[in-house]
């Protein structure tokens, strides 16, 4: 058996060596991984969100247990405007109620409330406001004392009909237990004057608990 030598044939394998088929490597230019940059604010983000929402919940739950419970509930049961023209030569200044000037316009005012001791102990009145809002300014006016109110119905009969018991400073309401009563307010004002009013409110206060404070019309 004769073996043939097989001649490589060089020219040719070193024309496809050096072909684009067989690319070389550049040993000079090292080739460098495109790598997207870390945020250095992304492994924050997380807690942050976390510690917000935490934050959140806690503050309604605060402002549901935490805020103070009131002492009293309350109900307008009436309120009615009486507009009145009053004569200073035939009317004199009663303690506790505004002033009069000759032929002055006033709007008498008749609120009934129930108020409701829904604390643990007694509540004793202390006083009755109405406060409402005239041209941007504030107006407060106390409620009449009892010898007023006689000097009122006397003066003008027509009310006569709506006179219901009084409600008095110094009234003790038991807890669980309920007060109603009426409370006169006197304003200087005509009825166009009494129509402009703004945020009207009755605000009764106590001696050994919170304000209670209702809205009126």
């Amino acid at each position: 058996m004769k073996f043939v030598p097989v001649r490589a044939n060089t020219g040719k394998l070193l024309a496809i060596m050096n072909t684009s088929a067989s690319p070389s490597p550049n040993a000079s230019t090292p080739e460098l991984e495109q790598v997207e940059p870390s945020n250095p604010w992304r492994p924050l983000l997380i807690p942050a969100i976390v510690v917000i929402v935490g934050l959140g919940i806690c503050w309604a739950l605060f402002a549901h247990f935490g805020r103070a419970k009131p002492d009293a509930t309350g109900k307008i049961l009436r309120e009615t405007a009486y507009p009145v023209q009053i004569n200073a030569a035939q009317s004199q200044p009663d303690s506790g109620m505004a002033g009069t000037v000759p032929q002055q316009n006033e709007t008498i005012v008749l609120v009934d409330a129930r108020i409701t001791n829904i604390g643990p102990k007694p509540l004793t009145i202390f006083d009755m406001t109405a406060d409402m809002k005239l041209n941007g300014n504030s107006n407060r006016s106390f409620a009449a004392l009892p010898e007023d109110v006689d000097r009122v119905f006397e003066r003008f009969p027509n009310l006569a009909a709506m006179r219901t018991k009084l409600l008095t400073r110094h009234l003790v309401i038991a807890p669980g237990q309920s007060a109603e009563g009426m409370m006169v307010f006197n304003y200087a004002w005509s009825p166009q004057q009494w129509a402009q009013r703004k945020k009207p409110h009755l605000t009764v206060s106590f001696q050994n608990g919170r304000s209670l404070i209702l809205p009126l019309q």
